[in-house]
């Protein structure tokens, strides 16, 4: 436990610098101010952060399309092994889980996701990002590298506790001793509160409320902690990777080699981080790069808000000294006279003078504008149009460059996906049960089951993970078919190349087999036709029409007539 404890302090003081900055993201990102009484005295608040996070989590990507190769080209295994994948994606959301763990990185500057099997099944699930503490002198790019890590801020009831199999009969004794003193019911009562301020971060992150886990009044609330690290083993001469929990700091519940406990010896986490440095494991995001304007442009509408506010109260200086004159306040109203001073009334009441701050809206659209240059969530993307008028051209290069920037932030995360289903194989075949039942549908839309083992898919060369980008296929797709229509005018008498061309444009549309089939069926079909030889006298292709030829050429014979 000493051991365990000391490598706990040092994760958590290297996470710790970086709270502040990640609480003052989070406020923003829910529309949440700091009121004091010099700057910020209106409880006012511009979404910037919130916008600039939606816009660039639409924008990044969706979640990539994974593929397994078998090393010994087993074509019936790659696609055993594939509909396990999609069978799993379906199951816990893998979708859902991506979209968390993005919005993460996109606030905080890193993700983490914990992988598991439970009860015959696997898990898979986004963590809050203050639950993770590291070794500080992990590589930021390999993970791997770490000596320890931790998953922390894990409540559960003493009553599903001590009802576990898996955590040692003494070590709930201790617990159970430990909870009755007044220093454990202390411990308690501040974990429910640590646990309610988890949910509210979670919250924030997508996660419903009825997802969260319920306690009773008299349930006493336990904070657990999953301590990965790399113990010395005298027998055999290296350092194994153990898992030891423990409870509220104090009572070891459980500890074991990953080995044992999930049959893999790498650390069951994946993480990425937008803006990777070499030293800091801890980068910034995105959200990072908002805060300070987000704040300053807080600052100048909430003194714009309040000074317009005075302007309404129509406040008015008057002479004290004035004999007679008693000032009062009236409600106006349509109609209504009001007393008035004796004598010139500008000398005895004169109106309050309120700067309007004509410039304020000015600087905060400049200000805008540097964050949207900044983090390329410009107003074309978050589909505002620019006051002023400029060309489609022009628009189509912004639009252009912004999404460039988009492919290079999804790159960093692509990586991290490719390491997911390499370790989310290497569990599932540590644990795979003796029977299971899969289901594929087909391009008609049937289901078919099958029953399958781990002999089935299992390879003793084993699989190469591959990760295709959505965005940077259909990019590279796109651009690889305007290559080719260019290459295509230049030999417009090329059936093959026709052909080829055909192919590559519809592998662009989402079309079903039998849909593709007969398209193709349709070209063929009409290539084949006999000519028709017009009145004119030039060669005419059957159904032919204006714009018919975009997919395919006249043969050679025709072309030289």
């Amino acid at each position: 436990m000493e051991k365990l404890l000391s490598e706990k302090k040092v994760a958590r003081e290297f996470q710790k610098r970086r709270h502040a900055d990640w609480d003052e993201n989070y406020e923003l990102y829910r529309n949440k101010v700091q009121t004091n009484r010099l700057t910020q005295r209106q409880a006012v608040n511009i979404p910037l952060m919130k916008e600039t996070i939606k816009t660039l989590l639409s924008k990044i990507d969706e979640a990539p399309t994974v593929s397994f190769k078998e090393l010994s080209g087993n074509r019936e295994k790659e696609i055993i092994i594939e509909e396990k994948w999609n069978s799993d994606y379906e199951r816990l959301n893998f979708e859902g889980i991506d979209i968390q763990d993005k919005k993460t990185v996109l606030t905080y500057g890193r993700g983490f996701k914990k992988l598991n099997f439970v009860d015959n099944g696997f898990e898979l699930s986004a963590l809050d990002i203050y639950d993770v503490v590291i070794d500080p002198l992990t590589n930021p790019l390999d993970i791997e590298s770490a000596r320890f890590l931790i998953h922390q801020n894990i409540f559960r009831s003493l009553r599903d506790i001590l009802a576990d199999d898996r955590y040692t009969q003494e070590g709930k004794d201790k617990l159970k001793t430990y909870l009755s003193t007044s220093e454990g019911i202390i411990q308690s009562a501040q974990n429910k509160e640590e646990l309610a301020k988890k949910q509210e971060r979670l919250a924030a992150m997508g996660v419903n409320d009825s997802e969260f886990s319920t306690f009773g009044a008299g349930d006493l609330i336990v904070n657990l902690s999953e301590h990965y690290t790399k113990i010395w083993d005298s027998k055999k001469k290296k350092f194994v990777r153990y898992v030891c929990v423990y409870a509220d700091d104090s009572t070891l519940l459980l500890k074991d080699t990953l080995d044992g406990l999930l049959g893999v010896d790498f650390w069951p986490l994946v993480s990425w981080g937008d803006d990777v440095e070499t030293q800091d494991f801890w980068s910034d995001g995105p959200g990072d790069l908002v805060r300070t304007p987000n704040k300053v442009l807080n600052v100048w509408f909430s003194q714009m808000t309040e000074n317009r506010t005075l302007k309404n109260f129509q406040m008015h200086w008057y002479d004290s000294g004035s004999q007679g004159y008693i000032p009062q306040t009236y409600e106006p109203g349509p109609g209504r006279m009001l007393p008035a001073p004796p004598g010139d009334v500008n000398a005895t009441i004169k109106p309050v003078e309120v700067s309007g701050l004509d410039d304020t809206l000015t600087q905060i659209d400049f200000l805008i504008r540097l964050v949207e240059k900044g983090t390329s969530a410009t107003a074309i993307e978050k589909g505002v149009s620019e006051k002023k008028q400029i060309t489609l051209g022009e628009v189509q290069m912004l639009v252009g460059q912004s999404k460039e920037r988009m492919i290079s932030m999804a790159k960093f995360y692509r990586r991290s996906w490719k390491e997911l289903a390499m370790k989310w194989y290497r569990i599932q075949e540590a644990n795979a049960p003796e029977k299971e039942t899969l289901y594929k549908i087909s391009s008609k839309g049937k289901i078919w089951p099958k029953e399958i083992s781990g002999k089935d898919w299992k390879s003793e060369k084993g699989y190469k993970v591959q990760v295709h980008s959505t965005s940077e296929q259909e990019e590279e797709k796109t651009r690889g078919v305007q290559k080719m229509m260019f290459v295509k005018s230049q030999f417009p008498d090329n059936l093959a190349l026709a052909k080829v061309l055909q192919k590559r444009v519809l592998e662009i549309l989402d079309l079903t087999t039998d849909e593709l089939r007969e398209v193709e069926e349709f070209e063929r079909k009409k290539m084949e036709a006999p000519m028709i030889p017009p009145a004119s006298g030039g060669p005419v292709m059957p159904g032919s029409m204006p714009g018919a030829q975009f997919m395919s050429s006249p043969p050679r014979e025709a072309a030289a007539i």
